[in-house]
This record gives structure tokens, sequence and C-alpha cells, in this order.
């Protein structure tokens, strides 16, 4: 199944206005910044380029540059940003053209990645970082009531997988997730997780603090709610 059928294309009329929402709440961040901002911004694990496409509409004078490891979701993006030339497409952090950007984005990817993997993320960033750049980030809140909302709705699809088993789900709700998370592979034999449900953004936070400021977060959908209310967590960083 392709990475859009997954999210923007779901069949759930709820999933697809959550993740296409999410992209919208990604640049709220940069409310200051005026539309004729001409900088350099990287969507990093840019998926199939949907980010960038609203990039794009709202700072069309940007120099934008997709980076995406997984190469059947490179090659999604490449077809999704076909009518983009101006977006540059890469799946290897060498062929970047600009040695650092006034903005990255990185949207719902460390929900995916192993934690020991963690700080060399932390590391590309600040290698692609000034000390004026911000660093937007987002994840998923996989405890709590939206962990029992998740639930609810994975249960109905796949009762019983990982993900949509009561004891796991019930865990999640009272704030205390499985230690125990599966781990897969991607295309490129990298360790994976598939599933949400384990991510704990607090344990996420506490790691993202140790190598940046954060300077403001906020959840989504409903931004003025707190995380424990909301599906997702967005951080606003700086070196």
């Amino acid at each position: 199944m392709s990475y859009a059928n997954l999210t923007i294309n779901d069949s759930n009329v709820i999933k697809r206005y959550l993740h296409r929402n999410r992209y919208r709440q990604a640049l709220t961040g940069l409310k200051n910044y005026p539309s004729s901002f001409s900088g350099s911004i990287l969507d990093f694990g840019g998926g199939n380029g949907e980010l960038c496409k609203y990039i794009y509409g709202k700072f069309p004078n940007a120099k934008i540059v997709l980076y995406e490891l997984t190469p059947s979701i490179r090659e999604e993006a490449i077809n999704n940003l076909k009518e983009y030339p101006q977006i540059e497409i890469v799946g290897d952090l060498k062929d970047i053209s600009l040695p650092e950007f006034d903005i990255i984005f990185c949207m719902e990817v460390f929900e995916h990645i192993v934690e020991e993997q963690y700080s060399l993320l932390f590391d590309e960033f600040i290698k692609l970082m000034s000390g004026e750049s911000l660093l937007i980030i987002s994840v998923p809140v996989e405890v709590f009531l939206p962990a029992l909302l998740k639930g609810i709705f994975r249960m109905c699809r796949r009762y019983g997988a990982y993900d949509a088993n009561i004891r796991n789900v019930l865990k999640c709700t009272i704030g205390k997730p499985p230690q125990k998370r599966i781990r897969g592979t991607i295309e490129n034999s990298l360790p994976y997780y598939y599933e949400h449900l384990g991510f704990d953004y607090r344990v996420f936070q506490y790691k993202l603090s140790k190598f940046f400021n954060i300077v403001r977060s906020y959840g989504g959908p409903i931004p003025f709610l707190t995380p424990s209310l909301n599906f997702e967590k967005y951080y606003i960083c700086r070196k």
C-alpha cells in the first residue's frame, strides 16, 4: 500500500482530515515569516512530498529540498511533485546541494526510528543548521486519552494486532506504554518501527532537549489544548 493511501488518501474521512491538517499546523510555526521568504527549507524524511506542496504554497520563493531515504516512498514523492520542478528530491544526505538550511522540518519520523538512532539524527540536524536555523519536529501522542481513541480506531480495523489489542491500548491509556516494540526493517535493511503504539513523546522530548533548545511546543489538531488531549505534538527548536 502506498504512503498516500495510508495517510492523506485513507478510506476514513477523519484520518484523511487529520493528516492533511498536520501539514497546515506544521506551518503555523512559521506564521511570522513573510510569503516572500526566499531562504532554504529541508523536509527531512519527507515521505511522498505532500508537506512540500504546502511549503511551496506558502513560500514560493524558497529553496525547498525533500530528503527521503526509502526508495519506494521517494519514488512516490517524485511522481507527486512532477508539477513542482523547483523542489529538489534526494535520497542521500551527501547529495544535498546546500551546506545548511534556514528551516528543517521532520514530521512524524521519530516514532518509527529505533531509539539508539535518535542521537545520530540529531547530529545530522545540527550539521545542517546555522545558529539562526529553526528545526520543526512533530511526533504522535500515543499515551493517555489520545491512545485510547486511536486504539479504538485501530481495534475496529485490525483487532488483535500489536497496536490493536486491549492490553496494549489500556497500558498506553494509563501512560505506561509497552517497553518492547516490534522491530521490522525497511527497504534499506534499517531497523524500523511500523506501529506508532509504544512511542512515548515524553521520552522523546527529554532526549530532544539534550541536543536542542525547545523554543516552543504546541499540540495538534487543537493547539491550545495540552498534549494529553491532542493527537500530535510539535516542537520548534534551535541549536
